[in-house]
């Protein structure tokens, strides 16, 4: 079958790889439909986190969905033809962890993801098919009536944007303001909305990213204009959003959000950190009373209370798609996607 596969540093290939097999009983096969490049796929792209995110050769990807071809003899809630959506983040529902509604952190699987190399290394799904294992416990049945498009992102971003806004704690009236507008930063900025804000503010520098964020409800604020903190300020009489959702994953925008936010606001973080440490400006968060909430987000429980939602037009995860490429294409959507050119805002992949 064809897959893209990691070959170093700005190196995915096209390749054919050999065809995934259902190896326990809980297992089933997917013949993909839509799979989509996400940006924590660029810290691979770029090599960051030291080459311990993937191995060279390894199929990519973790934002995926599809149909199931072979299902093993314990799947009891999958039959051949199901649609389904699946989490990004590889996990048993039965240990310790999946238990207490932590399966990012799941213990059987070492905090495994699709496409990348913690714990076991499960094959990515930007591919023609893909070994999605524990079934029943990852994988969600998608109305039949109900596009790829709005449905993909369940297993990732969506989840992981409107996690970051829910962990804000954002109130009615409450100034919230969301650092990235990448894929997640608008989804966060769709999903914030939800919960009633005043107003809402969209902290990049690529024009036309703010601009899709503007048709979303936030006012834009442009890192090329200076200091984001002290532009925040000036715009809420000096004192700060309420809340703010860091969606980038690197030290400056972490240390911006902290600077910015009011004192006694809240910083949610789901930027996806992949160096071993960072600086942390302990001594202003301490002395303005702040709350912090971060991690990886465990989109296994948004999926299922996500999609009405969408279904409802309440959230509309299509709106960001930018791109929409053959799987044999993905080198140059990585490509543009990374270099932000031709206006690329998320790809997706379609075998």
């Amino acid at each position: 079958m064809n897959a893209i596969t990691f070959h170093g540093v700005g190196d995915v290939r096209a390749q054919d790889v050999p065809e995934p097999r259902l190896v326990d009983p809980t297992d089933v096969v997917l013949r993909i439909t839509t799979s989509a490049v996400c940006g924590s796929d660029l810290h691979q792209y770029h090599g960051r986190g030291g080459g311990a995110l993937v191995q060279t050769g390894a199929i990519m990807g973790h934002e995926f969905m599809g149909t199931v071809e072979e299902a093993g003899p314990g799947v009891q809630g999958l039959a051949r033809g199901d649609r389904v959506i699946v989490p990004f983040s590889v996990s048993c529902g039965r240990c310790e962890w999946c238990q207490r509604r932590l399966p990012s952190q799941c213990a059987t699987t070492g905090r495994a993801v699709f496409g990348g190399r913690f714990g076991h290394v499960w094959g990515g799904g930007q591919a023609e098919r893909i070994r999605v294992p524990f079934a029943d416990h990852l994988c969600d049945k998608v109305p039949a009536d109900m596009p790829d498009e709005d449905a993909l992102f369940l297993g990732d971003i969506l989840s992981t944007g409107y996690c970051c806004a829910e962990n804000g704690g954002i109130r009615p009236g409450d100034t919230v303001a969301v650092f990235g507008a990448g894929p997640v930063g608008l989804l966060a900025m769709q999903s914030a909305q939800l919960f009633g804000p005043a107003r809402v503010f969209a902290v990049d520098r690529v024009d036309y990213r703010l601009r899709l964020a503007e048709e979303f409800g936030a006012e834009p604020v442009s890192l090329d204009r200076g200091d984001p903190a002290a532009q925040l300020r000036a715009a809420t009489g000096g004192r700060g959003p309420d809340v703010v959702l860091e969606c980038v994953g690197h030290e400056t925008p972490f240390t911006q959000a902290i600077q910015a936010v009011r004192p006694g606001g809240t910083v949610s973080s789901v930027g996806v950190y992949v160096e071993p440490s960072m600086g942390f400006p302990a001594r202003e968060a301490f002395f303005k009373d702040l709350s912090l909430k971060m991690g990886i987000c465990n989109a296994r429980n948004y999926m299922g209370a996500l999609l009405p939602l969408v279904r409802l037009g309440k959230l509309a995860p299509a709106r960001i798609v930018s791109h929409t490429l053959a799987l044999k294409e993905a080198p140059r959507g990585y490509a543009i996607f990374d270099r932000k050119e031709d206006r690329a805002i998320k790809v997706m992949l379609k075998p």
